[in-house]
This record gives structure tokens, C-alpha cells and sequence, in this order.
């Protein structure tokens, strides 16, 4: 995934370069254009299509600071089916990441595309509903027991930090597109009794043996352009 990731932003970038110096550079090329950026993770809706037990939408913005340093906030809910041999559960909730990005692309006349670090505090509520589970009988293989329950978990919460490196390119004018890979590491976690957080919204999936999780998102934003300054 790295290595696919890696190319698409060389890719991009170099497709976003090349339309951009085919235009006329005037005075107005060296003002930066300082405004926020309002967008929708398509990776969730992606992710609809293929997995008929979840639901979710997430939606992003950034604001530039100056050149380099960008303020960056999500907002999401999810909807998570989980049905194995052992359980069949239901989680729902919504979450909250805020954190800043650090641009290392250097920009050429004209442009205003990105190659980031980043990182984000989440922070999320949840809810799970226990449907049943299943207590094995290990002396008779065939009669197992099957457990229906309808028991709530309710007002459950976690937080985790994410370490984030995307790109995001201009597409045409003040449509950009952009992607990212996230590193994630739990801090915290309200575990319910005689339960565990197994899926958390805005996560994924929790182990016991690991609270470091992966995530890869693309999302499309509308740049609202607000005030210009001349660069340094």
C-alpha cells in the first residue's frame, strides 16, 4: 500500500505541476491565497459499496496558517455491523480529530499544492448493542450454545493520536483532491463490563494485543478562498 501510495502522490503532483505552468504567471502568482478548504472523506462511501454492514460519513476541513502550517479538524459517524461464529454485535457513534498539517512541498510559481506530515487527536463516542453470542461447550462440538441478549452498551468513549502523511493537489479551479495514510495509536478506552471495545468508530478494530491500527483515506475539498498576502 505504501509503495502504490507513494506513486500516486508523485503522480498527481507532477500532472498538477504541469497543467499549472502552462498558464501565465503574472504579479498575482506570488500572493499566497489564504482561505479554508470544506471536504467529504470518499473513502467511507467507498467503503459502503463494498461492505453492506457499515455506514459512515466523514467530513473535513483545513485553514491555512502561513506557507508551510495548515490547521486541520474532521468530523465522522459511523455504523458497524460485526457478525463472526462467536458474536454479533452492533456499534454506532461519532467522532472528533483536530490537529495541523506541515507542508514539505515546495511550491512553484502559481501553485498551491501539498505534501504533508501531520497529526491528529480524535476523540469519540459510541454506543455497542450486543444481539448474541455463543458459549462453546468444548465436550460436545455440535450443541453449542447460542445466546440471544439484546444487551446495550451505552456512553462509551476513547481517544487515540494519529500520525498522518498525505498530499492534497488542485484538480481545477478550488477543487482539490487529496489523499492520506494514518497511522494510529489508542490512549484510552472506556471498556464496558463483560465487554470489549472490539470495533470503535473513527478507529476500526481493537485487539487486546494491539492498540496500533492503520486507516487510508481520499477526499475531495472545495477551497474557499478568504484574503491574499504576498509571500516572504
Amino acid at each position: 500500500m505504501l509503495k502504490y501510495f507513494i506513486k500516486t502522490i508523485l503522480i498527481t503532483v507532477s500532472l498538477s505541476s504541469f497543467s499549472q505552468e502552462t498558464s501565465v504567471i503574472d504579479s498575482l502568482s506570488k500572493q499566497s491565497v489564504f482561505g479554508i478548504k470544506i471536504g467529504l472523506d470518499l473513502s467511507k462511501q467507498i467503503r459502503m459499496l463494498t461492505e453492506s454492514d457499515f455506514k459512515g460519513m466523514v467530513f473535513t476541513g483545513d485553514y491555512k496558517i502561513n506557507e508551510r502550517l495548515y490547521l486541520a479538524t474532521e468530523f465522522g459517524s459511523e455504523e458497524k455491523k460485526v457478525s463472526n461464529e462467536v458474536l454479533d454485535f452492533n456499534t454506532e457513534g461519532t467522532f472528533l480529530k483536530l490537529g495541523a498539517n506541515y507542508n514539505v512541498y515546495n511550491n512553484r510559481e502559481g501553485m498551491d499544492n501539498e505534501i504533508y506530515v501531520g497529526f491528529r487527536y480524535a476523540i469519540g463516542n459510541f454506543n455497542h448493542k450486543l444481539n448474541s453470542y455463543t458459549i462453546y461447550n468444548l465436550d460436545n462440538y455440535w450443541n453449542q450454545n447460542l445466546v440471544n441478549s439484546n444487551i446495550d452498551f451505552n456512553n462509551l468513549n476513547a481517544n487515540w493520536f494519529e500520525l498522518v502523511f498525505g498530499f492534497n493537489a488542485k484538480i481545477i479551479n478550488n477543487i482539490y483532491g487529496g489523499l492520506s495514510l494514518r497511522l494510529k495509536r489508542l490512549l484510552n478506552q472506556n471498556i464496558p463490563e463483560n465487554f470489549n471495545n472490539l470495533y470503535i468508530p473513527g478507529f476500526n478494530k481493537v485487539t487486546e494485543e494491539n492498540n496500533i491500527g492503520v486507516g487510508f483515506s481520499y477526499s475531495i475539498y472545495y477551497h474557499i478562498p478568504l484574503f491574499k498576502k504576498n509571500k516572504n
